[in-house]
């Protein structure tokens, strides 16, 4: 009888294969595969942990979805790809995948364990038009790939083991510790959860080691300055009010891994300084800007969390300009600047953050030399006047004393002729003294 019921059993179950090992993470996923060798076509599967059926299904190249498992049987390949979300204690079980062929069945077992190698979750903000980083820690000798939720799947979008290196906006990185996507040009449809995971058996088996929310943030203010270089530039940025953690500035285009310069606990560092009046507003000088200041600057605070990415809260994108030769154009430029759109652009979204002070160079720019060439231009034209009015008044006075001098000799002309003909020898009847009185010309 014995006999009997092992022939009957080698009858019904062909094909076991040898259980494989699956690691996961609390609170993540994991997604393993099982296949058949036999190219007969399924009635059903079953997905068994333990003596109790998980999920079963009938269905070929679609999902199907019970409370936290989802399977999907490929037809082509001949293989069931099962993936339970949200991992808890009790999930950490053996599970065996049954193909039904009327009476036959084909099984594959496998051992999904705790992985020691979890990282924590994290909450990351990014800005948008900015660009950001998510990372985690490398796992060495495994393929590491990162992808995004979508409905009950997460669809890759980079992997360690292949060629492509970028996908659309997301670069894939990575360091001698770390692994890491960028994503340039962040806009609202990069918000949402991804994941970082390993794949092992040769990709069969994959299991998410991390995960990323991703919210996009469009509410921060923003604004441009040209500074001349060997000016001192002065900005300001505005911090919600109760914002008591370390504040910062740092420079670089992508806020999640930029470089800090100076900081509340160190208010001064090389040409960079920063002045908190601890209430709301920062102030920030750069001394001496010289074109390799030129860059993206964000003001930011410190988290004592570290399940959560550092908030900024101002972005400033400083470009210097070399220093040019002043001519009459630039004087009149210089003197009377003309304010520009370009020069502070704050986003639609920031309108609470108007009163912040505006932003003023330091004495000793470009504007002193126009101000000297004016008023050495006032001061020439003043003399000239001067002059003119004195060259005047000198010809006047010169005209009216030529007048008398010419008044006075034609009188005297006048009175020596009457004398010269009344003395000249005429007839025996001629006078021989005659007086005569000639009164002056009153005009």
């Amino acid at each position: 009888m014995k006999s009997f019921l092992l022939l009957i059993l080698s009858l019904m179950i062909t094909g076991w294969e040898a259980s494989s090992d699956v690691k996961g993470c609390t609170d993540g996923w994991v997604e393993f595969t099982c296949q058949h060798k036999t190219s007969q076509q399924y009635q059903r599967v079953d997905v068994v942990k333990g003596s109790q059926t998980i999920i079963q299904s009938t269905q070929k190249n679609v999902w199907q979805t019970k409370d936290r498992f989802s399977v999907y049987y490929d037809a082509a390949n001949k293989n069931l790809r099962v993936i339970i979300k949200q991992l808890q204690q009790e999930n950490f079980k053996k599970y065996t995948c049954k193909f039904i062929f009327g009476r036959k069945s084909e099984s594959g077992e496998v051992d999904l364990k705790v992985d020691d190698g979890c990282q924590t979750p994290f909450h990351q903000t990014a800005y948008r038009t900015a660009k950001t980083t998510i990372s985690c820690d490398k796992r060495k000798s495994e393929v590491m790939f990162f992808c995004k939720e979508k409905g009950s799947i997460c669809e890759d979008i980079l992997s360690t083991k292949s060629s492509l290196k970028s996908n659309g906006s997301f670069t894939l990185t990575e360091t001698s510790s770390s692994f890491n996507m960028s994503i340039s040009n962040v806009s609202s449809e990069h918000a949402g959860v991804y994941w970082c995971g390993v794949e092992t058996d040769k990709g069969r088996n994959r299991s998410a080691l991390r995960k990323i929310q991703l919210k996009v943030e469009d509410t921060i203010t923003n604004s441009t300055k040209s500074p001349t270089a060997g000016q001192n530039l002065t900005y300001w940025c505005i911090y919600p009010e109760g914002t008591t953690i370390k504040k910062f500035i740092c420079k670089g285009e992508d806020p999640s891994i930029c470089i800090q310069i100076v900081s509340t606990a160190q208010s001064n560092a090389g040409k960079f300084s920063m002045m908190d009046d601890n209430v709301i507003n920062i102030t920030i000088t750069v001394r001496n800007v010289t074109t390799e200041d030129t860059g993206t600057y964000w003001c930011g605070a410190e988290r004592n969390d570290p399940k959560q990415s550092n908030p900024f809260f101002h972005r400033l994108m400083m470009t210097v300009v070399p220093p040019t030769t002043l001519n009459s154009s630039t004087i009149s430029t210089s003197t009377h600047p003309v304010p520009t759109s370009a020069s502070s652009t704050q986003s639609t979204t920031a309108s609470a953050h108007s009163n912040v002070p505006p932003t003023t160079s330091s004495p000793g720019s470009s504007s002193l030399p126009g101000t000297i060439a004016v008023v050495v231009c006032v001061a020439v034209l003043v003399l000239l006047l001067i002059l003119f009015l004195v060259c005047r008044r000198f010809q006047r006075s010169e005209n009216t004393r030529n007048g008398e001098q010419q008044q006075t000799t034609n009188e005297d002309g006048a009175y020596e002729e009457i004398q010269e003909r009344l003395q000249k020898p005429g007839s025996g009847t001629a006078l021989s003294t005659i007086y005569v009185t000639v009164n002056a010309p009153t005009n």
